[in-house]
């Protein structure tokens, strides 16, 4: 009798264990869904009490990886440095149609941070750690940098139903933005 009683709280306890584990799979797999789904006014009222903590877990998931948000403009950016005696330096980062196959294969992965996140918004932390990193390969110590700015050139690509554009024959990049400007402080270049 006494191993029955046992054996039947054990398995309480299994079960209520059994319960909490497929609850909180559940409520995983529910916030999940919801975080994945497309941007409305629902996603955003059950996403906003969670979001703080699902961030802070790593716990954000995105198909990028599948479906990238295709960019409709081609675009380049320059990294324009000004020292003291009022000289610039223009430097332009990698381009993949102006490189060697060698040079492309070397670059790709510097291609990818400073064109593909560097000019963008969701990135703007970057931009000082950028300014310092160029300040710090152009240094001259008579001649210090002052100054840095990121400027992004850019044109929209033909819409390919209208009308199909070899990538050679694709327009240059005539519109321009300032991303970000950064004037060096004390201590930023040493």
């Amino acid at each position: 009798m006494q191993e029955m009683e046992i054996n039947h709280k054990l398995a309480n306890k299994t079960s209520r264990k059994e319960l909490l584990i497929s609850l909180f799979i559940c409520t995983y797999l529910f916030y999940l869904i919801a975080w994945l789904s497309p941007e409305n006014e629902t996603r955003k009222r059950i996403i906003e009490p969670i979001n703080t903590a699902w961030l802070f877990f790593g716990l954000d998931q995105n198909w990028r990886l599948f479906s990238p948000e295709i960019k409709d403009i081609n675009f380049h950016t320059l990294a324009i440095l000004t020292f003291e005696d009022g000289s610039k330096k223009i430097w332009e980062l990698p381009r993949m149609k102006r490189l060697d196959f060698w040079q492309r294969f070397k670059d790709e992965k510097f291609r990818k941070w400073s064109i593909d996140s560097l000019p963008w918004p969701d990135y703007k932390e970057f931009h000082p750690d950028f300014a310092v990193y160029v300040g710090k390969k152009f240094y001259n110590p008579t001649n210090k940098p002052v100054s840095l700015s990121l400027q992004l050139f850019w044109i929209d690509i033909p819409d390919p139903e209208k009308h199909f554009t070899k990538v050679e024959n694709l327009p240059e990049h005539t519109r321009m933005n300032n991303v970000f400007f950064y004037r060096f402080k004390e201590g930023d270049l040493q």
